[in-house]
């Protein structure tokens, strides 16, 4: 596949997967296409991962995410062991935020920022909240970045920092802007259930352009081998559709971050100021 695919043939292809058409539930199969159009809108992105028992757990599957991450190839293994950095950095320090470059190449259509950092709920689980966000960039030795994240305290001045370093990078300025969540939910569960009731795929693509659901910017290729990239996107989102004491991915209304949020849009630490 090109890297410069039209995201409308990408979607297709998806599609017809065995998984689209049958194997995952209509929530996954909406989670999935909430985070088509964040990456074909260039919007920033949001899942999480807990730690238990000195472990990255995926919350979807319950178990430990690094044996979900292929090996096979020289790609696979670099990002598999960027994902032992981050759980090795998660499970040594009680906050903190980590950040990992992932630059473009023949599977990956542009660059991505990840950004990880420590957060409890509101029960005191501690997991680590995933942002990642797209952009453009040329970078000296490239894949030499890819092997290797980048820590730092979590202070005020953190992200704002670092989304000064990406708008550098791109030399744009960056959309920091997610679409409404639950309008997005709503209109990734219509498409989800369109795709499910046998409407044909260039119906389907053509409706979600026109609804602006879907952008016009490439999309990754998973391909059937699992990269820490990859799982990233394909957890993104998910919690959207849980019901877990209403706590999910998000923005803060309050300080602006990326992180977990409660039913009013209201992460933790700011929660307590109240």
């Amino acid at each position: 596949m090109s890297y410069a695919e039209a995201p409308e043939i990408t979607v297709t292809r998806f599609i017809h997967t065995p998984a689209w058409e049958s194997e995952i539930d209509e929530r996954s199969l909406a989670a999935q296409l909430i985070s088509v159009s964040k990456e074909t809108n260039r919007e920033p992105d949001y899942c999480h991962f807990e730690v238990q028992n000195r472990i990255l757990i995926d919350p979807v599957t319950q178990r430990s995410i690094l044996p979900e991450i292929k090996r096979g190839t020289n790609l696979q293994e670099i990002e598999y062991q960027v994902a032992v950095q981050i759980q090795d950095w998660a499970v040594k320090n009680e906050s903190g935020i980590a950040i990992w470059v992932s630059p473009r190449n023949n599977i990956y259509p542009c660059e991505k920022i990840s950004i990880h950092k420590i957060a409890y709920t509101w029960d005191g689980t501690k997991v680590i909240q995933n942002s990642y966000i797209l952009f453009d960039a040329v970078f000296r030795n490239p894949e030499e970045l890819r092997k290797f994240i980048f820590t730092e305290k979590d202070t005020e001045k953190s992200i704002p920092e670092i989304l000064t370093w990406i708008e550098q990078a791109s030399k744009k300025t960056l959309n920091t802007n997610s679409s409404n969540y639950k309008e997005t939910a709503k209109t990734a569960m219509y498409f989800a259930q369109r795709i499910r009731s046998g409407i044909p795929p260039e119906t389907i693509t053509r409706e979600m352009r026109e609804a602006g659901f879907l952008g016009q910017n490439p999309i990754s290729c998973p391909g059937k081998s699992t990269t820490f990239s990859n799982l990233l996107e394909s957890r993104s989102s998910i919690s959207i559709f849980s019901s877990t004491e209403g706590w999910h991915s998000g923005i803060c209304r309050i300080c602006h971050a990326p992180t977990l949020v409660g039913p009013c849009s209201i992460c933790s630490p700011c929660e307590k100021k109240f």
